[in-house]
Parts: C-alpha cells; sequence; structure tokens
C-alpha cells in the first residue's frame, strides 16, 4: 500500500510500508498530520486512522528485503486512461516553495546540466558527424534523468545530493535514457531537414551546411531570408509537438522504471488527454526559462530549476496523483 502526506503546501509521496514505518518512527508523521492511501474516501489526519492502520510494523518482523516496484507495464497500463488535474497556479506555488529552501542544490544541478548542453551545442557546431554526435546526445539525455531524478525526490521531500545526477549511468536506467535522447534528437533533425533542403536548392549552402555563411548571405537576400523563415516555421511545427508530447519520458525512465519507447508513448498520451492546458502550463514554464537563456549568466541557474519544477509538479498530478484524491488537499 502506498501512502502519502501534507507537509506544508507540498503532497508528499508515494511512499511505501518501510519508508512510511521509519518516517513515524522519527516523528515526521504526527497524529494530526493530513494523510491518504488506498481506501480513504479523504485526506485523514493520521492520529484518527483506524489502530490497525495507524499502528507502525515490528521493524525486527519486517523483512529485510524492501518490496519491488510496480513494473514498468504494468503501471503504465493502470495510469493511461486515468484522469489528471493541470493546475498552473498549484505548480507554480509548489515550484516556488520547493525552490526557496533547496535553491543551491537546484542551481548547482542545473548548471552541470547547462554546461553539457553548452558541450553538446560546441560538438555540433564542429560539425561532426551523425554517428560522432550519438555520444554527447546519450549522455546529455542520462544527465537530464539524474537532473530529474534529482529534483523529483527533493519534491517529495527526500534527500538528495549531487551525486544523484548520476544516477542515469546506473545499467537498467542508461540504455533506455540514452536511445530517447538519441531517437528524439533525430527526430528533431528529420523535422528540420525540409529546411536544410531548401537551403540547398536555393545555392545558400552547400553540402557542409555552413550556417555562418548562411546567415550572411541571408542578410544580404531580404526575398531569400523570408521563404527560408516560412519553411524554418513550418517545420518546426512537428519538431515542438515531438517534443511536447516526449517531454515527460525521461522522468517515466529514471521514475518508474520504464523502457524509452513505452516511456514515451506514455508520455505522449497524457499530454494529448489535456493538450491546451498542458500546453500553456509549458508555456509559462518555458517563459520563465527563456528568461534566464536570453540574459545567460547568472539568471539561468534561477529561472531553469523554477522551469523544471513547475514540470515535474505536473509530472507528478499527471503520473502519481492518487484517484480519488479530495479537491481540498491542494490548500495543504
Amino acid at each position: 500500500m502506498n501512502w502519502y502526506y501534507i507537509d506544508g503546501p507540498l503532497r508528499v509521496g508515494p511512499l511505501n510500508e518501510t519508508e512510511w514505518a521509519e518516517l513515524v518512527r522519527v516523528g515526521k508523521i504526527t497524529p494530526e498530520t493530513l494523510v491518504w492511501h488506498e481506501g480513504l474516501e479523504k485526506w485523514t489526519p493520521y492520529g484518527a486512522l483506524p489502530p490497525a492502520v495507524v499502528e507502525p510494523p515490528d521493524f525486527e518482523e519486517a523483512p529485510e528485503r524492501e518490496p519491488e516496484p510496480e513494473d514498468g507495464e504494468a503501471f503504465a497500463a493502470r495510469v493511461v486512461d486515468c484522469d489528471y488535474p493541470v493546475s498552473l497556479g498549484g505548480c507554480v506555488s509548489r515550484a516556488w516553495a520547493v525552490f526557496k529552501p533547496h535553491v543551491r542544490i537546484l542551481a548547482a544541478a542545473v548548471a552541470v546540466w547547462v554546461g553539457f548542453n553548452y558541450l553538446t551545442f560546441l560538438a555540433a557546431s564542429a560539425r561532426l558527424s551523425a554517428l560522432e554526435m550519438a555520444l554527447p546526445v546519450a549522455i546529455l539525455g542520462v544527465l537530464t534523468g539524474g537532473l530529474y531524478q534529482l529534483y523529483l525526490r527533493l519534491m517529495r521531500g527526500q534527500e538528495a545530493g549531487m551525486a544523484q545526477l548520476l544516477v542515469g549511468f546506473r545499467p537498467a536506467l542508461l540504455k533506455p535514457l540514452a536511445l530517447q535522447s538519441i531517437f528524439s534528437s533525430l527526430v528533431t533533425q528529420l523535422c528540420f531537414l525540409p529546411f536544410g533542403i531548401a537551403a540547398m536548392m536555393m545555392g545558400l549552402v552547400d553540402e557542409k551546411m555552413d550556417y555562418i555563411a548562411l546567415n550572411a548571405r541571408l542578410q544580404a537576400d531580404p526575398n531569400a531570408a523570408l521563404v527560408l523563415m516560412l519553411v524554418f516555421l513550418t517545420c518546426s511545427i512537428p519538431a515542438v509537438y515531438f517534443g511536447f508530447c516526449w517531454m515527460f519520458a525521461p522522468a517515466l525512465i529514471v521514475d518508474k522504471g520504464m523502457r524509452f519507447w513505452p516511456a514515451m508513448q506514455l508520455s505522449r498520451r497524457k499530454v494529448l488527454q489535456h493538450p491546451w492546458r498542458v500546453g500553456i502550463l509549458s508555456v509559462v514554464a518555458g517563459i520563465l526559462g527563456a528568461v534566464g537563456i536570453v540574459g545567460f549568466g547568472i539568471g539561468i541557474l534561477f529561472t531553469l530549476p523554477l522551469y523544471f519544477l513547475i514540470v515535474l509538479f505536473l509530472y507528478e498530478d499527471m503520473f502519481n496523483k492518487p484517484s480519488g484524491k479530495p479537491a481540498e488537499a491542494e490548500k495543504g
């Protein structure tokens, strides 16, 4: 049985029986703490639960091995058709509540992630072959998984450190995270393939695709610049669509242990349940991230963590919010 509890503005969970018993033992859970588990109709003070539920398990008799996590396929089948709330205000307020006490580690983790993003950009600028680019793209995907797990642990009130960034290199996570990142990057490149073809047909670039030279030529030919801009915007539509649909795939891989393709499919199906509301929330969160990117410098270390927290709180509501959860629980 999974447990959830209210900690200030945060909803923490799911927690298995062993994790829950430890919180009860150390006094984190008090009789006044609002809790919820499968079978309860509403959030209830812990002290008001029946004695059979309140009494923690005997640690001496508890099995040494923790229960195995839910299989990824079983999880997908359980949640794929479930509805979920999309609350912009709720995600933003909870993100801010987590950001304030953990700003240092959140900023430090995102600084490492941004730094490797920049190295990946330099590798792309060096015109490496597709095979050579696969390695930095794969490592970026693995680091993204580690970043997501670090953020999720802090959001759930669990301990987390910078070493969490490396969890994606574990054998069980390395392959699906790398494949997801490479596949997403490949699809994006294919989306923009017509742009490159159009530039070559117009004689603005050669087979080396020197975009620096392209920029200089476009400045001298406004008509060609307008045509290419229209082609670029057209290519952006499917690229943005796929990125939008697959935005939760790394979190599903690292948090639920799913394989890369089922994770991408589940992310797409859940996002498309409420595409407009999820899209608006994503745009607002993206604006925060863009503010830091435009200003760069230290600003990006504060805006990007907020972006990730907002998106991951939406992930929590989308995949981990218990069915039947009463609306008043949002009030904390």
